[in-house]
């Protein structure tokens, strides 16, 4: 059967493996059947060669081996590895033959067949292989079966064998349908629940060992269960009325996780029995031990009355990461005073506690700010982690705490979370939209003229992505990623290995390898992954995670950090950007995904570069926040790369649009290492491209308030839209653009020498000139006004880039500087604005003389002889008519 109908049937396997596993571990995994052919001896595969094979009896193990062709890896994305047998076997993919020793592998690359239904694995080219199949006998299922005929006793024949196919990225993985779609009317709130289910399943039992052991013993009891639901209808209809029995109870996991509340009630657990049941009936005697002993353990006749969250906890369903998070506090000690004297001043306020330094391997930190877990409810009022409002405790906790002499502040542990000639090239529309599918040609990053401005030569940049891990397993990413000097902050004795895949996904837009063959392109091939994991396998993490991922990144060297990640503002996080900023990284955040006109935090701090995001018609996505710290934004609807399972996949966010800016701040950094955060940070908007565009007006009940507009910029795209091409080649072109005043009738800056300048307003020239031997230009233009927005185009061979600069308000000019005047001469003389008019005044301030200042700032305006005391006023008018107050002058 296909990848879709084989996991059409998982539905009640996975209640069964969902419900159990609130209760109790599993047994541990189930033992692999012994076969006849070992792994170190893996028979090849060749594409489009089928290979044909049997088992002489069940609880066999059969290994093959796949190892592609370059031309195979650069035409095709997939193989798609193909079973049909006479019987019941289970089938399983691995992108390593160490994978394949430890059963290690993704949910969609393991299948079964039946005997009508032949099953189909489509394993991306991601991996440099070779790649691993293993083939398991199981035996038949009595009630399905015929009794075989004495001369085939046992034995069943099978065919393997794989070809190539070539998919676009998609949003998802096909999965599984709820069972009850087999009955008519009941397919819309049958998929509904199956998307739940798993939903629940990849964010819960995926993060655990003992969830991950449930799911091992589903995939091997699978085939027996659909056997039961393909013959025995009224079965199907039982399972739809108990799952929609369940579905308060799917619903409080999947919005509360381990913080619930909930309470099984009487009906969950008689749905939650028959489930069971149903589950065990189903399996095979070899497997119905460790069903049972489950089972026993969950206590499945008495949960009725038991809470959900306490149940999760207890047999070790929630991951380390997010237990406890309400109960700590995060305190900040003023210069000199200590730990212990902070413990002091908790015992004295009747706060049990036990602290740490937050930042043990941080001594910039100077061991200034500890961890504090408020632990204990008792009757004299200290702050309880276990009540119902430990949420509200900790912040009262955390409110006495501001109050104690030398304590600079303290605040609880927030939650933040995850804000998407290669062969999946044509799909990047962010790095070259070609306008079809509805996008508009041209609104990408520009990033094949880009490429071509990169110096083969330059620098690696270390580039962080602080996020749920990076798998530097993947083809793309093996030789970009430096898990060497990576850090897991959420459990820190592993590898920042991803199980979510946002940080993939990030990652791969960053720096995926180009040119290989395998999946998709990076933007950044000079940029080196620093991997710091700081969200857990549901995209999210605590305070002290991220803080603390942060400035290990910063202490690493990173030049450039991506925080695909928000939620509320935080002081100790705030220290922490600021460390890293004065450390000389560049942080480029996500604004946030809520369509609202608040930039969720970090993306809002100062030290951030703030990022929203785009779709195909270079319009600002409606999910992207705005207003207030959005500086740019970039490409970020349907934006494909890689995930864990090797896929390429579509993701969208503001999280997809921070590292197409992150990318283009490291290649910036590479052609000139020299570049301060603050130099990336405006190049990177004064190269954006302007795709703000006029609302239409709203109608008297939707009134908001006008805000004045800040010139250049638009409160929801910021600068614009991210241009690399033209940021690269202001680097290349050394280009800058000194302030511009609504008093001059000169534009000036640097630039490569030879580079052709020419200054415009909109579609009109204003002036054009030729950068000088010494590296500077000073282009001739009408006088502008202020607030006016010019556009500075500077070109020199391939580089060709257009800085904006913004017509500043100039202050009056100062008071001209008078030589002496006496009763001989014959001009008035002295210093004064560049291009101004002098006027000379009598005491009545009558007009006796004009002159103009010379580009020099000198000027001499002719006058009669005048007497000896005679009082004269002189003045300067600047290019924007603005006069300078008067400067009396005494004629001797």
């Amino acid at each position: 059967m296909n990848a879709k109908k084989t996991a059409q049937w998982t539905a009640l396997l996975l209640v069964f493996a969902l419900v159990a596993g609130f209760f109790a571990p599993a047994s541990g995994q189930v033992a692999n059947a012994q076969g006849s052919t070992s792994l170190e001896n893996a028979a090849p595969l060749t594409k489009g060669k089928d290979v044909e094979n049997s088992f002489d009896s069940p609880e066999q193990t059969q290994w093959y081996k796949i190892t592609p062709e370059n031309d195979e890896i650069q035409k095709d994305s997939h193989m798609e590895i193909s079973l049909a047998s006479e019987g019941s076997l289970n089938i399983s993919a691995y992108s390593s033959i160490e994978n394949a020793a430890n059963d290690q592998t993704f949910d969609i690359y393991r299948g079964f067949t039946t005997p009508d239904e032949p099953v189909t694995l489509e394993m991306p080219h991601a991996w440099k292989g070779p790649y691993y199949i293993k083939v398991e006998s199981l035996g038949e299922d009595p009630e399905t079966e015929e009794p075989p005929a004495a001369d085939e006793q046992e034995k069943v024949n099978y065919t393997i064998g794989y070809k190539g196919v070539k998919h676009p990225p998609a949003t998802e993985q096909a999965g599984e349908e709820c069972p009850v779609e087999m009955s008519a009317g009941q397919k819309k709130s049958g998929s509904a629940l199956l998307t739940q289910l798993r939903q629940l399943r990849d964010g819960l039992l995926s993060q655990t060992d003992e969830g991950k052991s449930l799911s091992s013993l589903y995939y091997k009891t699978a085939p027996f269960l659909v056997g039961k639901m393909m013959l025995h209808k009224d079965l199907r209809e039982d399972v739809y009325n108990h799952l929609v029995t369940l579905k308060p109870l799917f619903n409080e996991l999947a919005e509360n996780g381990a913080e619930s509340t909930y309470v099984l009630s009487g009906k969950d657990q008689t749905a939650i029995q028959a489930l069971y049941k149903i589950a065990l009936d189903a399996a095979p005697e070899k497997y119905k031990k460790d069903i049972e002993k489950i089972g026993k353990q969950a206590g499945i006749k008495a949960l009725k009355g038991k809470k959900l969250s306490d149940l999760l906890e207890k047999n070790n369903l929630v991951p380390e990461s997010t237990k406890d998070v309400t109960s700590k506090l995060i305190v900040k000690m003023k210069d000199g005073y200590t730990s212990k004297s902070l413990n002091q001043k908790l015992q004295t306020y009747g706060i049990e506690s036990t602290s740490r330094s937050a930042f043990q391997s941080q001594k910039k930190m100077n061991g200034n700010m500890y961890v504090v877990k408020v632990d204990g409810a008792k009757a004299s009022g200290t702050y309880s982690a276990t009540s119902t409002s430990a949420k509200t405790s900790a912040k009262a906790a955390a409110a006495a705490l501001s109050k104690l002499p030398g304590v600079e502040f303290a605040e609880p542990v927030q939650r933040y979370h995850s804000l998407a000639n290669d062969v999946e090239y044509p799909y990047q529309w962010s790095l070259k939209n070609k306008g079809e599918d509805g996008g508009i040609k041209g609104a990408d990053v520009n990033y094949e003229s880009m490429s071509k401005l990169v110096d083969p030569k330059a620098n690696d940049t270390l580039i962080a992505v602080v996020d749920t891990g990076v798998d530097y397993t993947l083809a793309d990413l093996s030789n970009k990623v430096r898990s060497d000097i990576g850090k897991n902050f959420v459990t820190p004795d592993a590898a920042p290995l991803d199980d979510m895949g946002h940080g993939t996904h990030v990652s791969g837009i960053i720096a995926a390898q180009a040119d290989n063959g395998y999946s998709m392109t990076g933007i950044d091939q000079k940029a080196k992954i620093l991997p710091v994991k700081v969200l857990d396998a549901s995209g999210s993490g605590d305070t002290e995670q991220i803080a603390m991922g942060i400035m290990y990144a910063a202490d690493k060297g990173a030049k450039v950090i991506n925080l695909s990640l928000g939620g509320g503002y935080s002081r100790v996080l705030e220290y922490a950007m600021k460390y890293a900023s004065d450390k000389g990284a560049a942080i480029v955040v996500a604004t946030g995904n809520d369509g609202t006109s608040a930039v969720s935090y970090p993306g809002s701090s100062k030290y951030a570069i703030g990022v929203g995001a785009t779709n195909k018609l270079d319009v600002v996505a409606d999910y992207s926040n705005y207003g207030s710290g959005l500086d740019l934004v970039a490409p970020g609807s349907n934006i494909p790369s890689l995930v864990p399972n090797g896929n390429v996949t579509l993701m969208s966010g503001t999280s997809m649009a921070t590292p197409h800016v992150a990318a283009v701040a490291g290649l910036l950094l590479s052609e000139n290492p020299r570049l301060k955060a603050k130099d990336v940070e405006r190049i990177l908007t004064q190269t954006a491209d302007d795709i703000a565009f006029g609302e239409v007006d709203k109608s008297g009940d939707e009134y908001e308030e006008p805000t004045k507009p800040v010139p250049g910029y638009d409160t929801a795209s910021g600068h614009g839209r991210l241009n690399a091409f033209k940021a690269l080649s202001a680097v290349e072109l050394n280009a800058k653009v000194d302030p511009v005043l609504d008093n001059m009738n000169k534009v000036s800056g640097v630039a490569s020498i030879g580079s052709k300048v020419t200054v415009k307003n909109g579609s009109k020239t204003l002036g054009k000139a030729t950068v000088s031997k010494t590296g500077t230009f000073a282009v001739n233009v009408p006088v502008q006004k202020a607030n006016q927005v010019l556009h500075v185009e500077m070109a020199k061979g391939v580089a060709n880039t257009a800085l904006k600069a913004v017509v500043k308000k100039a202050p009056a000019p100062e008071m001209p500087k008078v030589s002496k005047v006496t009763a001989m001469s014959v001009a008035v003389k002295g210093n004064s604005v560049a291009d101004g008019t002098i006027k000379v005044k009598d005491k009545k301030k009558k007009v006796i003389s004009t002159a103009k200042v010379s580009s020099k700032g000198t000027f001499s305006a002719k006058i009669k002889k005048q007497k000896k005391g005679t009082i004269l006023y002189v003045t300067v008018t600047d290019l924007a008519k603005r006069e300078s107050k008067a400067t009396k002058v005494i004629v001797n």
